[in-house]
């Protein structure tokens, strides 16, 4: 039996008993998703025993629906069918009705989607799945309307009562294919260099040249994967690589995915431009565009990439903070619109009538409202760039900082008056790993934005996580309602360690860094006692409660566990002394290489940690001598002066450039790709007590200077390779190298 047309993604979110029913069975559930539907007719229950042991006493079928606060098209069956008496009384009579949140309990999300994806093709939300009493699968799909939805339970139904041992057979037979799906497991493969850049050759052709991005329609910005490709930039000085990550985010930052008005992005957009959002606005999609963001300005210098950037903070600070320091999870896509109804992007469109009353300048009609298709009529405008603003000033003969003002004061009315209408829900569940990822791109931006305020953001952040998310029993992932509930996953544990190491690396100062690394360490001791071995790769949750063990290394709006994993122990194996972690991370690798090859689109996170792993990490900061020596390229894009700037702990110690013993390994900088004027500091001259011969020795800060001088008909992208020996009183450690990219200033936009 095929069953119905699947929506790829999914009204407001209301608690209240309109209707004079009881509450079911999600009372007290810490999940404003699950609370939403506490009132419908149906007599939900939340994942757990007392659902499944009724189901198998009574000998009902299951019915689960998974889905999330933001999703537009999760309320809209609510609506349609699950207040529906009829619908509800169909189910409660002949099902057992689960509902999850498939932001609270991932591994069951990943579950479930993945029985979608084996007996549909496809996959998304709201996602809808029937089982046996035991929890086989027996039919899956996505959103119908009302009267399809009850024909099929009623269908169903009838084909249980009629012969269920035909249907556990098949379940069966099914739930073996999703098990082998979920464990992931293949032949270990050496991932090289050239299969990494065969890798990206092939992820190339897949770009969409006019507009940016990956793929066509829908347009997702696929942030794990635009990370490996800048990361494979970086490392390569791949200029067409680097131009493919740029002419996304320009695509994103110009198009109506983007909130002109009021900061961030939505979460992806329907048509190839960019121009029309699914308007639901997730923390992740602002944790890691703001990453994007901040590293490709420190690339290119790109003016438009900062504002964006900033916005963006801008937004996720003023609406989606906790007094507490956490971030919330999304704000939905609907909203009341000025009659009342519920309707997706009313926040974020604008009545035609509106924009006429204010765009007295015509700037509105010119520069940020896209013409409307010949032959159509839209009565709501979705606001997109037409041009770039350097682009809009060229063509105005104004300059960029003037255009850029009039924009902002345009931008800035609209906002003032966009506040006076009722904003979307907002799903004030607080997730360890979404955290994560906005605390480490928060420190990341703190630092090279010189922006104190971010950094304390992120560690306010981080040390409420710390103190309110932990438990004896462990870390829990999920904050809500002033109580932590459900334990950590995987991601949650690797997310929050990489967190706490970019809280670490971006201290204002050594000496106020704290103990974060610390506590990194101590969740990545963790992972290896409650989520399996390294060698196998690790599951997804601690307990599987009786289900399949989920073993996933694909991306998806997050990098994997498993390759969060990976980056954790390689990221902490070069910062610290910690026994074990370097074989722990060389044994993960191996672990996920074996399906890198199969939609390495979706395992591009993975590719980036085991380059860390196996090459070296890449970006403006870098560490040596497991910790003891922190190197940090800085680039004067105006004097195009590159300086290397060098901390050395307490205790340890570097050669000169030019040593006072010939045996000895000289500190050096030297320039590949343009000539380089090199300016060393002036060594301490002093003796140690191995040896009683006086050394030339750097420690505590100290910086190297390059004046680069470009060669003519160069085109390799310069780089700066540090070499060093580091030293302590008892030891030297071998000899390191590390190597910087140096964008040329025509990158510069």
């Amino acid at each position: 039996m095929k069953w119905f047309i699947f929506c790829v993604f999914g009204m407001l979110a209301t608690f209240a008993n309109a209707a004079g029913r009881e509450a079911n069975h999600l009372q007290g559930a810490a999940s404003p998703y699950l609370l939403q539907h506490l009132y419908n007719p149906v007599d939900w229950y939340p994942w757990g025993p007392e659902a499944l042991n009724k189901a198998k006493t009574e000998g009902k079928l299951i019915f689960v629906s998974v889905g999330y606060s933001a999703c537009h098209w999760c309320h809209v069956m609510e609506q349609e069918s699950f207040e529906n008496e009829q619908i509800a009384a169909a189910l409660n009579e002949s099902f057992v009705s689960i509902k999850v949140d498939r932001e609270s309990d991932p591994d069951l999300d990943a579950r479930f989607l993945m029985t979608t994806k084996v007996m549909t093709g496809g996959g998304g939300w709201p996602n809808s799945v029937f089982l046996t009493p035991e929890g086989g699968p027996v039919l899956a799909g996505g959103y119908v309307p009302a009267a399809e939805f009850l024909s099929v339970i009623t269908q169903i139904h009838h084909d249980w009562v009629r012969d269920p041992v035909s249907i556990r057979l098949k379940a069966n037979q099914v739930s073996k294919v999703i098990s082998a799906q979920l464990q992931q497991k293949a032949e270990a493969l050496e991932v090289s260099q050239d299969m990494v850049q065969g890798i990206v050759d092939t992820l190339l052709d897949d770009m969409d040249p006019f507009n940016g991005g990956y793929g066509i329609v829908p347009k997702f910005p696929r942030e794990p994967l635009f990370l490996f490709l800048l990361d494979h930039a970086e490392r390569t000085g791949d200029v067409e690589v680097l131009g493919v990550v740029t002419d996304m985010l320009d695509g994103m930052i110009q198009g109506g995915v983007h909130d002109h008005v009021g900061g961030g992005f939505h979460r992806y957009a329907v048509d190839p431009e960019w121009n029309e959002p699914h308007f639901e606005k997730m923390l992740y999609t602002q944790a890691l565009m703001g990453r994007l963001l901040v590293r490709a300005w420190e690339i290119t210098g790109t003016p438009e990439h900062r504002r964006a950037a900033e916005r963006l903070f801008d937004y996720v600070l003023r609406d989606l903070r906790d007094a507490n320091g956490g971030f919330f999870a999304s704000q939905n896509a609907d909203s009341k619109s000025s009659t009342g109804e519920s309707i997706e992007g009313a926040f974020y469109t604008w009545p035609t009538a509106v924009l006429d009353r204010l765009d007295r300048s015509g700037a509105l009609r010119r520069d940020l409202v896209l013409p409307t298709p010949k032959g159509q009529v839209s009565p709501r405008e979705i606001l997109a760039l037409r041009a770039s603003v350097m682009e809009m000033a060229q063509e105005n003969g104004r300059p960029v900082g003037e255009t850029q003002a009039a924009l902002d004061r345009l931008l800035q009315q609209l906002f003032d008056l966009r506040q006076t209408r009722p904003a979307p829900f907002v799903d004030r569940k607080i997730i360890v790993s979404w955290n994560a990822a906005m605390i480490e791109t928060l420190a990341h931006a703190g630092h090279h934005f010189e922006r104190l305020d971010y950094t304390e953001a992120a560690a306010k952040a981080a040390r409420f996580i710390l103190a309110e998310m932990q438990m004896p029993s462990g870390l829990n992932r999920v904050w809500y309602n002033q109580r932590p509930s459900e334990p950590a996953r995987l991601a949650d544990y690797a997310g929050f360690g990489r967190a706490l190491i970019a809280l670490h690396d971006y201290a204002p100062s050594p000496d106020i860094a704290g103990d974060w690394l610390d506590h990194a360490q101590a969740f990545a001791n963790e992972i290896g006692k409650r989520f399996g071995s390294a060698k196998d790769g690790f599951r997804m949750s601690q307990e599987t409660l009786g289900q399949h063990a989920i073993v996933l290394i694909e991306d998806a709006d997050l990098p994997s566990g498993n390759a969060l994993a990976l980056d954790l122990f390689t990221q902490l194996a070069l910062r610290t002394e910690a026994p074990g972690l370097q074989q722990d991370a060389y044994a993960l690798a191996s672990a996920l290489s074996g399906g890198v090859l199969h939609s390495p689109e979706k395992r591009s996170y993975f590719l980036k940690a085991v380059q860390d792993l196996k090459v070296g990490a890449t970006g403006p900061v870098r560490f040596a001598a497991n910790g003891a020596v922190r190197g940090e390229l800085n680039h004067d894009k105006t004097t195009n002066i590159a300086t290397v700037q060098i901390s050395i702990a307490q205790g340890w110690h570097i050669n000169a450039d030019q040593p006072l013993q010939r045996h000895l390994i000289p500190t050096q900088v030297s320039v590949s790709g343009a000539k380089g004027a090199l300016e060393y500091p002036s060594p301490h001259i002093k003796t140690l007590a191995f040896n009683d011969a006086p050394l030339a020795l750097y420690e505590g800060n100290i910086a190297i200077s390059a004046q680069l001088t470009p060669s003519p008909g160069n085109t390799i992208v310069p780089r700066i390779t540090l070499v060093l020996q580091a030293c302590s009183e008892e030891i030297c450690l071998q000899p390191e190298e590390l190597i910087f990219t140096i964008w040329p200033t025509a990158m510069q936009k």
